[in-house]
């Protein structure tokens, strides 16, 4: 896959030096860069996605049909989450 990626000239500069000095590709540590920074993202569980959408835990004051409309819950719920 083709990643264009823009950069400020001075960045740019430094890059295509540490690159030289390192004897790779500007693609290579980009790709690297990527990876690590994928690898330190949160994997949530779906406890953890549902809790976060306000669909676990309300006790009082919460819809008394979740269980019926539930389907129609986690939509809105998602909507909500879309629309911020």
């Amino acid at each position: 896959m083709t990643l264009t990626v823009r950069l400020d000239r001075e960045l740019e500069r430094r890059l295509d030096s540490a690159c030289k000095r390192q004897r790779t590709t500007k693609s290579e540590v980009v790709t690297r860069l990527v990876r690590e920074y994928v690898a330190r993202e949160p994997q949530l569980s779906a406890y953890e996605i549902a809790e976060k959408l306000g669909l676990i835990g309300c006790v009082e004051g919460g819809p008394r049909d979740i269980a019926a409309r539930a389907k129609q819950y986690v939509r809105r719920a998602i909507r909500a989450q879309h629309r911020r």
